[in-house]
C-alpha cells in the first residue's frame, strides 16, 4: 500500500516520500510484539497502543522527528517536518483504516474504554488487495521496460496511473465488500435454524474465496455456525448449521461468568461460548470466541480459562492461545 501511495503522487509532497510511508505504514504493527508477552498481554495491546486515537498521533510524530533529524545531517537537501508528518499521518491513517475493514479489529478509543471497532469486510491479509496493488505497480514497470527498449522517452516525477488505478479499484473491492457483507447478515438474519430464531448475527470474510463469508448467530439456546454464499452460484442452507448449545444457568457459569477476566474476555469476544467441566477438585470453565474456527491457528483465536474450587470462589483465571490448548490436548 506504501508503494502504491507513493507512486500514485505522493512522492511529490517530499524527498523520500517512499521510505516514509513504508515505515509509517508498518509501525503501528509493533503491537502485535505483545504476542511475546503472553496471551494475556496480546489481548490487552494487540492493535491497541499503537492504532488508538492516543497512541496513532504519537507515533506519526515520533517517526516525522526521526526521519526529520536524521536528514539535518545533509545541509544540502533538508526535509519540511509539515510534509513528512503529513507522509506519516497518511501511511499510519491507511494502515489503521484497512486494520478496522479486517475482522481482527482495533481498539481506537485505548486506553479510555475497551472497545473494538471492525467492518468485518476483510480477512487479517486479503490476497486479493495484495494481487490488486501487485499488478498496479509491476505491469506498468514492465510496460516502462518494453517502452524504454523501443526508444519511448522516460518520464520521470509523474504520477503512476497504474498505482493510481489499483488504488481505485483496490477502493472499489472494499466497497462491494461491505455490500455483500451486509447482504450476508441480512441473509442470516431472515431464516430459522432448526427452529430457533436468531437473535444476533455476523459473517466474516474467507480469505480463500471472494463470495464466501463464515456465518455465526446467536439464538436463545445455541450459537450457529453456517457458510454465506454470496453472489455465487451456491445456495444458502440454513438446515446445515453447525449447532453449539449454550451452557445452562449454574453456579459454576455464573461465578465463572462474574471473574474480572472473563468479563474483559467477553468484550473482546464476538460470540463467546463457555464450555463447563467437572475437576478433581472443583470445576474449569473455558470461554472460546466462535468467530474464528476452533482449530484457527491465528493468535487472535484466544480463550479465557476460569478454575474454580468446590464453592464456586475464583481459584485462578487467564488467558491462552487456542493453538497451544489444541497442541497440548493432541
Amino acid at each position: 500500500m506504501a508503494v502504491a501511495l507513493d507512486r500514485a503522487g505522493l512522492r511529490r509532497v517530499s524527498r523520500m516520500a517512499m521510505p516514509i510511508l513504508i515505515v509509517s505504514g508498518v509501525a503501528a504493527d509493533l503491537d502485535l510484539l505483545s504476542y511475546f508477552g503472553g496471551a494475556n498481554a496480546y489481548l490487552h495491546y494487540r492493535y491497541a497502543v499503537l492504532h488508538s486515537i492516543v497512541g496513532a498521533p504519537i507515533l506519526a510524530v515520533v517517526i516525522a522527528l526521526a526521519f526529520w533529524l536524521a536528514a539535518r545531517r545533509n545541509q544540502a537537501a533538508p526535509l519540511r517536518f509539515s510534509r513528512v508528518l503529513l507522509l506519516c499521518i497518511i501511511g499510519i491513517g491507511a494502515h489503521i483504516l484497512l486494520d478496522v475493514a479486517t475482522a481482527d479489529g482495533v481498539q481506537l478509543l485505548w486506553p479510555f474504554r475497551a472497545r473494538w471497532f471492525s467492518w468485518d469486510l476483510l480477512s487479517g491479509v486479503d490476497p486479493w488487495i495484495l494481487a490488486v496493488l501487485a499488478a498496479g505497480l509491476l505491469l506498468p514497470a514492465l510496460f516502462h521496460l518494453v517502452s524504454e527498449e523501443i526508444g519511448s522517452k522516460k518520464k520521470r516525477g509523474r504520477p503512476s496511473k497504474g498505482a493510481i488505478a489499483a488504488l481505485v479499484v483496490v477502493a472499489l473491492y472494499i466497497a462491494a465488500r461491505a455490500e455483500m457483507h451486509g447482504t450476508a447478515v441480512q441473509t442470516l438474519l431472515a431464516q430459522d435454524y432448526h427452529g430457533a430464531t436468531p437473535l444476533v448475527a455476523g459473517a466474516f470474510p474467507d480469505s480463500a474465496s471472494l463470495f464466501l463469508w463464515r456465518g455465526v448467530l446467536d439464538t436463545k439456546n445455541t450459537i450457529e455456525v453456517v457458510s454465506v454464499p454470496v453472489g455465487g452460484s451456491d445456495v444458502f442452507d440454513a438446515n446445515s448449521s453447525l449447532t453449539h448449545y449454550k451452557p445452562g444457568s449454574s453456579p459454576a457459569i455464573d461465578a465463572a461468568r462474574n471473574a474480572p477476566l472473563a468479563q474483559e474476555f467477553v468484550r473482546y469476544a464476538r460470540f463467546p461460548l463457555a464450555d463447563l467441566e467437572n475437576t478433581a477438585d472443583g470445576y474449569r470453565v473455558t470461554l472460546r470466541d466462535l468467530r474464528f474456527p476452533q482449530d484457527a491457528d491465528t493468535p487472535d483465536n484466544l480463550i479465557a480459562v476460569i478454575e474454580l474450587n468446590a464453592n464456586f470462589t475464583l481459584r485462578a483465571q487467564g488467558i491462552q492461545f487456542a493453538s497451544e490448548q489444541e497442541s497440548r490436548s493432541r
